[in-house]
């Protein structure tokens, strides 16, 4: 025998193993989807809808895998893992949605055409099979751990990210507090009234002295007082109106 027909015979080999292992985890997910049905019927409305959409988005993405292997050009260039990928989805769902039985019928002839194999009855060893599909047991058990760890991580930091704008949040709230009592403090509104104190008429100082105080209170604080500025300042005008009056009839 050459060296060529042992890798032939072993690339056979695994080509029989891989198959079989396919059927197996395939029947394993059939009996899942069985499950989902049954929970579907079980559950309660709003549930059942949930699932049912859940059920449809696993559908349609076994769908898309499926849907190249009906093109000839797949076949010229698919590997051995292609193939017992496709195998697998085909068997997990070909119960389920016509499809997928049709795609599972066009793979069983492809295989038998291509390589000579009969996927209902591949005549790999059952060591080898039983070996490989404890692999491949394992491999997806971790897979699904590592996404469970990747949701809750993704969970969490969104949490961190909220719990850190709200205190920054709060932060400025207090600091724009801390501001608008520095500003308006007694102290530098007596400094004002000093630096005012002999400049135009003293209406207009106190005038411009109470709004000072309505521009440094907070800003619900100058909301609130503000109908008083403007009665302050009407007085003010129609004060300083009269007078004028007043001096007009005097001069006359």
């Amino acid at each position: 025998m050459s060296e060529a027909d042992g890798i032939d015979d072993a690339v056979d080999a695994a080509m029989r193993t891989g198959l079989m292992v396919a059927s197996r985890i395939g029947e394993q997910l059939a009996r899942m989807r069985e499950q989902d049905q049954r929970d579907i019927a079980a559950a309660e409305e709003h549930r059942a809808r949930q699932l049912q959409e859940r059920f449809d988005a696993q559908r349609a993405a076994a769908r898309a895998q499926l849907a190249p292997a009906a093109r000839d050009d797949w076949w010229d260039k698919a590997t051995p893992d292609m193939i017992e990928r496709a195998h697998q989805t085909a068997t997990a769902w070909k119960g389920y949605d016509p499809e997928a039985a049709q795609a599972s019928e066009h793979i069983r002839n492809q295989i038998q055409a291509s390589y000579g194999i009969d996927v209902n009855n591949t005549g790999a060893d059952e060591a080898s099979v039983s070996a490989a599909l404890t692999r491949a047991q394992q491999a997806r058990a971790e897979a699904d751990n590592e996404r469970t760890k990747a949701t809750a991580a993704r969970t969490d930091e969104a949490m961190a990210v909220a719990a850190v704008e709200g205190a920054n949040r709060q932060d400025y709230a207090a600091q724009r507090g801390q501001r608008e009592q520095a500003y308006d403090s007694p102290g530098r509104r007596q400094q004002l009234a000093e630096s005012l104190d002999g400049k135009g008429d003293r209406e207009a100082v106190n005038s411009r002295l109470l709004a000072d105080k309505h521009q440094g209170a907070p800003a619900t604080a100058a909301v609130a007082q503000k109908p008083s500025l403007a009665r302050t300042s009407k007085m003010a005008k129609q004060g300083g109106k009269g007078k004028t009056l007043e001096r007009g009839g005097l001069e006359r």
